[in-house]
């Protein structure tokens, strides 16, 4: 978990320039005066260390509740997975989820932050490559970024675990995994775009 929290904590640091482009973005769009948008971006810049804190917190809170559903849909499908192995699992899957976080990032890095038009544009690994958010709407934009390699990666070993855990066969293993999954990702609502701002 260690490892996962410091690849979480090192790609908010990375994002935090990031962050300020799309704030200032965002109060552009607001309509403010010139003393309120500076405040506002003040205020921002001074809580964002408080805020790298909070996200830490919030994601040791997000496994251990994460974990805790895993356990609840396996016991639903009435298969027994221990509370520790289903965190133990949900970690080590998570770690392909962090990279892919990074990988993201660096790949705004490399295009330029400046390119950086809308809160959209932060998600560059997912399948909402493919459209536009005028052609499906801003819902289904931000449930595609969340189809990645590193998202199916994640589906992938968390069905493997799910076998070799709680002796599952492959087929109830890999539904309960893409549920687990299509629930994790509709109870975040846009996780992956907050995840990154």
């Amino acid at each position: 978990m260690m490892l996962v929290l410091l690849l979480m904590l090192a790609n908010l640091i990375l994002m935090m320039p990031i962050s300020e482009k799309i704030l200032q973005i965002t109060t552009a769009s607001m309509s403010l005066n010139p003393n309120q948008s500076s405040m506002m971006t003040e205020i921002t810049h001074k809580m964002r260390y408080l805020q790298l804190a909070g996200s830490m917190i919030m994601y040791v809170i997000m496994f251990l509740f994460y974990a805790l559903l895993l356990n609840i849909v396996a016991r639903l499908a009435k298969e027994k997975l221990f509370y520790k192995k289903a965190l133990q699992l949900l970690v080590g899957c998570y770690l392909v989820v962090a990279i892919g976080d990074l990988v993201n990032t660096a790949l705004l890095y490399m295009r330029g932050i400046n390119v950086i038009e809308h809160v959209y544009d932060v998600s560059l690994t997912g399948m909402n490559m493919l459209t536009s958010i005028e052609q499906v709407g801003a819902p289904g934009y931000v449930f595609l970024s969340c189809i990645n390699p590193f998202q199916l990666w994640f589906v992938t070993l968390l069905s493997i675990g799910l076998r070799i855990f709680a002796d599952l066969k492959p087929l109830k293993a890999t539904v309960i995994s893409v549920l687990f999954w299509l629930m994790y990702q509709s109870g975040g609502k846009s996780l992956a775009f907050r995840r990154r701002l």
